[in-house]
Formats: C-alpha cells, structure tokens, sequence
C-alpha cells in the first residue's frame, strides 16, 4: 500500500478507531488521579508522588487500548490499527498527565522547581512501558486479560523500583535529579522497541486481519 494512500486511510480510521477502544479504564483513571492531585497535601513529596502516579495509572489504562480483538479480515493491515491504537492511547494518558501535572503545578508553593521535563520524561516511559506491557501480551491473546496483565506487570516494575526511591525517583531539588534522568532517557527506546516488534509479531502470529 502506497505511503499517501495509508496516510489516508489512517486518518479515515481514527473516528472508528477511537470508538472501539475500550475507554472504561481511563474513565476509572483519570478521575481517580486527578481526584488525589487535589486532595494530596502541600509538600514536595506528596506532590511528586500524585504527579507520578498521574504517569502510572493511565499508563496502566492505556494498555487496554491497544487491544485489538477484531478477527475478520478487513483491508487494513493490523498493524496500522495498532499503532493507531497506541497513538490515541498516548495521547490520551499524556492529556491526563497534564492536567495533573497543571494541579500540582497550581498547588506548589511559589518558587519550587516544577521540574516539567524530568516528569515529563518519566511519564513517557511509564505510558509506553504500559502500552508495551500489553502488546507483547496481546500478540496471543487480545482481550481484557491482556490489558490486565500489562497493568499488572507495569504495576509490578514501578513497585520493584521503590526499593530505590532516591536513585529512581528523586525530587527535582535533589543533586541525583539531572543524573537520574539522563538513565530514564537510555531507558526510553526499550518499551518503544518492544512495541515496534509486539504489534510486527501480531502481524505474523495473529494475520493481517
């Protein structure tokens, strides 16, 4: 298929698409994070905390997502449905991350470093390990258990990594903050090379439908 004419039938797709995505989880989500945004307290750590989990929970939303169970064959191929899929996924959980962040930005007290760019960072790895978690899943099995898996296994690395809250998760205040973020940004590839080759193996293992 000529490059024009799949930038044209993606761009067709994007309405039906975004329908037949399942939407509870954010609809879960999001209020929840926001909800915990404005009720948690003043302090720098708080703060951090509900900007990250404003990072975690609709990256574990957007796993379910990217789940494709349609099994009739149509004339696009599935991988250009996935990585539709995946893209209105992000932008979703990056709209939600924003909005949180705007709260915690609000709630700050004045002169603190908001430190927009080093959470941003870590929201992005978090969502697209998320997504990632869920595709590789999805690629055998694409149904809500494998959104359930991804939020699960997403869930589980992000717990593994309080054992290392300073080295992980500093506070922008912090000497480690810039060091730390420079290995976030070595780690960002990885879940965007594991979902190039999740959606290509459900290409091959699950058909073109």
């Amino acid at each position: 298929m000529p490059v024009t004419t799949l930038a044209r039938v993606s761009g067709c797709l994007v309405k039906p698409i975004g329908r037949a995505i399942d939407w509870t989880p954010f609809a879960v989500a999001v209020p929840a994070v926001l909800g915990l945004a404005f009720a948690a307290g003043g302090e720098p750590v708080s703060l951090a905390a509900t900007v990250r989990l404003g990072a975690l929970l609709p990256g574990t939303a957007a796993g379910f997502a990217v789940v494709d169970p349609l099994s009739v064959v149509t004339p696009v191929p599935r991988w250009v449905r996935q990585w539709l899929r995946t893209l209105l996924a992000f932008a979703a959980a990056a709209a939600a991350w924003c909005a949180v962040f705007g709260v915690f930005a609000v709630r700050a007290a004045p002169g603190t470093v908001t430190g927009f760019g080093g959470y941003a960072l870590e929201a992005a790895v978090c969502v697209s390990a998320g997504l990632a978690c869920t595709a590789v899943v999805a690629v055998r099995r694409a149904d809500r258990v494998s959104g359930a898996v991804g939020a699960a296994v997403l869930l589980a690395l992000a717990a593994s990594t309080l054992f290392y809250e300073g080295r992980v998760w500093p506070l922008p205040e912090e000497p480690e903050w810039a060091a730390v973020h420079h290995a976030w940004l070595l780690v960002l590839p990885v879940p965007l090379m594991v979902l190039t080759l999740a959606n290509g193996w459900a290409e091959r293992v699950m058909g073109p439908a």
